[in-house]
């Protein structure tokens, strides 16, 4: 896998340019031009760093399937919340889940 390319693909595909990008991440625009115009791979905290500003996990990018959808913002608030309950409270918001989409089928 090219790290650059894949970067600035998912880049491309929000059209986002590397000024927005370093803008929306707080990285510094300098450090992006770097990796995007000379190729230099980001360190594993920056590369984080961007991926969650593209609206991906550090896991969805390292995936190699093409079929996986990037988490709207609204989707990583809900998950990213989730992650901070208890294992019994994450049960419970489960179950209230599955039992909603459940009874939302025809």
């Amino acid at each position: 896998m090219d790290v650059i390319e894949k970067l600035n693909k998912l880049r491309l595909e929000r059209n986002m340019s590397v000024y927005r990008l370093a803008e929306l991440s707080g990285l510094n625009q300098s450090t992006l031009a770097n990796t995007f115009s000379r190729g230099t791979v980001p360190s594993i905290r920056n590369l984080e760093i961007i991926c969650n500003t593209l609206g991906i996990t550090l896991a969805q990018f390292f995936t190699e399937e093409e079929n996986t959808v990037p988490l709207t913002p609204r989707e990583k608030e809900f998950f990213e919340n989730y992650k901070k309950l208890p294992p019994p409270l994450q049960e419970a918001v489960e179950n209230i889940v599955n039992t909603m989409a459940s009874s939302g089928k025809s």
